[in-house]
């Protein structure tokens, strides 16, 4: 697919400091919009899908017949399950497929008010696939849904986007989200722009050690930390990502291995340094032999 802007802001800002001098170009694909709280995300949004007009600067493009995922979900209070998808898709098809996917053929018959928080998320993201759109404006979709549940209705959105040539735009905090759908993201912070690029380069070549954890856990490392450290030039400061060290025991020498904490798939290791007795910590990828405090380990950069 050609790549075209679908969106094109032009010094665009939302009183009171809600979006500040925004430039950007959207184009079509899949693209995250990440930041913390109160960083910008609805306000950017909301305007794309026109529910709310730029203070200032403007708002070049955009698809009238976008679907649109608020953070509330948008339901209708009037409509049962069933008739969201009926109205959504013109009453053109038979929506007991699409009732299935999302797991609500039991409360097809319900209406917004009589569903979990849960199964109101469910309902709008399917009423969103339902419309057909070429393009689909998601905020926070799913963040109700439990996480283990999640990965099976995002498989769904990415199956329609990979049979329709829909375009996606979402919002979300959190990186693996981001780094599991997306392929371009804006970074937003305070109502400005921070980043915008491609998700593998924000991943592996962020430029600042702020960018780097919009995508989770990583190493900062400056050319000093490097030789202290790893005993290994570089030439200028680096992201190192967890599965990019190891972390070995060591039966002599190396660092003292101080304390251990799990994140699942990610370990803190706090190291002090046996010479300058500088402590620090480092994120990797846990494996066997596990380390235990009181141990020494090697550190190394993973080709």
């Amino acid at each position: 697919m050609a790549n075209h802007p679908i969106w094109k802001l032009d010094h665009v800002s939302l009183e009171p400091d809600r979006l500040r001098d925004i430039s950007l170009d959207i184009s079509n694909g899949v693209t995250a919009v990440i930041g913390w709280s109160g960083a910008g995300k609805t306000s950017l949004l909301n305007i794309l899908v026109g529910f709310e007009v730029p203070t200032r600067g403007r708002l070049i493009g955009g698809v009238e017949n976008s679907a649109w995922v608020p953070q509330n979900g948008g339901l209708w209070s009037h409509s049962t399950v069933r008739e969201h998808l009926e109205i959504a898709n013109g009453f053109t098809d038979d929506v007991e497929p699409l009732l299935a996917s999302f797991d609500l053929q039991h409360k097809a018959d319900s209406r917004p008010d009589e569903l979990s928080q849960g199964e109101q998320s469910r309902l709008s993201v399917a009423r969103a696939l339902a419309t057909n759109s070429p393009v689909l404006v998601m905020d926070e979709p799913l963040v109700h849904v439990d996480p283990a549940r999640a990965a099976k209705y995002w498989q769904l959105i990415r199956e329609h986007i990979s049979q329709t040539g829909a375009s996606l735009i979402f919002s979300t905090h959190v990186p693996e989200t981001v780094l599991g759908e997306a392929s371009q993201v804006i970074c937003l912070k305070e109502g400005t722009v921070l980043h915008q690029g491609l998700v593998t380069d924000l991943y592996m070549q962020p430029a600042t050690p702020e960018l780097m954890n919009f995508l989770g856990a990583g190493n900062w490392l400056e050319p000093d930390d490097a030789r202290l450290w790893l005993d290994a030039p570089m030439e200028t400061a680096r992201c190192i990502r967890p599965e990019q060290l190891l972390v070995s025991p060591a039966e002599n020498g190396g660092f003292i291995v101080e304390s251990i904490r799990s994140r699942g798939s990610v370990a803190e290791a706090a190291l002090r340094h046996p010479v300058s007795g500088e402590s620090r910590t480092f994120f990797h990828r846990p494996a066997a032999p596990l380390l235990f405090p009181g141990m020494h380990a090697t550190l190394r950069i993973v080709p």
